[in-house]
């Protein structure tokens, strides 16, 4: 199983490719329960760095709960 740390990892270097809001599934964390620790370690540790809530998702073109860094200077940070 990967961890959230691996996870965060492999989020980050995508967001810091292509900022635009992307949902989970399609950043690769497919188990509904992995969703659901990831969004909460960001809301608990990275809230300052990102942003989770429903939008559209680029990749696909659909609805879901994407995340986004709040801003580009942010992610120069990480």
């Amino acid at each position: 199983m990967t961890s959230i740390h691996d996870i965060m990892k492999t989020i980050e270097r995508a967001l810091a490719a292509d900022p635009r809001p992307c949902c989970f599934h399609c950043l690769g964390v497919t188990s509904q329960e992995l969703c659901e620790q990831v969004e909460k370690h960001i809301k608990e540790n990275l809230s300052k760095v990102y942003t989770v809530e429903d939008g559209t998702c680029h990749k696909k073109d659909h609805h879901a709960k994407v995340i986004h860094p709040k801003n580009a200077a942010a992610m120069s940070k990480l």
